[in-house]
């Protein structure tokens, strides 16, 4: 089975990914599940704790308080790491891979909350037995949840990211950077941006104005993060910002005409 995924956005921008195989997912699945196991026993003991420290009434209150909170935390763990951590819980992080949209942006809190509920169909009859037959019948390793949500699982490392032939022949708006303070250039490494990045990245900072704003910070971290994590960038990166940063110091390092 072919393990390179070509995903073409709206935008007409190719971006090829490496597929997240049985192993990987398997692994990150397990991780994350271990996890669960540690909340869920924590969890008890405190609980149970409260019913016999507090007695009858009000522990027995505060249990199922606690309760409430317990089930809350297990079925929210996905959703809630995955709209937070670009696609990644736990799991994922520690093997590489994150979970996206088929158009290749970020998935929604939607998109995550309907892959995470039919996780439980995915699980039947036991230990993910549907959904890991569905995958291998499938040639993007889609089990049910990702098909239900449209996404898909891929590693973290891009494998390429261009234009469209439509894109290369158009031809590209004036890139209209504002001065401002520059929060990025004491880490940017211009020389560490191909060829291919660098076109994809005045590609956008000229067409940025038609996209819309949540489009727009889409891309902008589907281009940038890559380069960013390459470059070693850490905490919060306006990523909009840090292309422009690199745009400009890459034409001040080597000029293009």
């Amino acid at each position: 089975m072919n393990e390179q995924l070509s995903v073409e956005t709206p935008e007409q921008i190719d971006i090829n990914y490496q597929k997240a195989g049985i192993g990987s997912r398997f692994y990150a699945a397990l991780l994350d599940t271990i996890l669960l196991a540690l909340i869920f026993i924590v969890g008890a003991y405190v609980n149970f704790s409260f019913i016999v420290e507090l007695g009858e009434v009000f522990g027995k209150w505060l249990g199922a308080l606690g309760g409430i909170i317990i089930f809350a935390i297990l079925w929210g763990y996905y959703i809630v790491f995955e709209i937070t951590t670009n696609g990644q819980s736990p799991g994922k992080r520690a093997l590489g891979i994150r979970v996206i949209k088929e158009g290749g942006y970020p998935i929604s809190f939607a998109d995550s909350a309907i892959r995470n509920i039919v996780r439980v169909v995915d699980f039947l009859p036991i230990c993910y037995g549907a959904g890991l037959f569905v995958m291998l019948i499938n040639k993007d390793w889609q089990r049910l949840g990702d098909l239900a949500a449209g996404t898909l699982v891929v590693k973290t490392s891009r494998s390429d990211i261009k234009l469209t032939s439509a894109n290369l022949n158009a031809s590209s708006s004036p890139i209209n950077i504002t001065p401002q303070e520059n929060l990025y250039s004491d880490w940017i490494k211009p020389e560490l941006v191909s060829d291919t990045e660098f076109d994809m990245i005045r590609e956008f900072l000229s067409r940025r104005e038609d996209l819309s704003t949540t489009r727009r910070f889409e891309l902008s971290r589907t281009i940038g993060k890559p380069i960013a994590d390459k470059m070693g960038g850490e905490g919060t990166i306006r990523y909009d910002k840090f292309l422009e940063e690199v745009y400009t110091l890459k034409i001040s390092d080597q000029p293009y005409s």
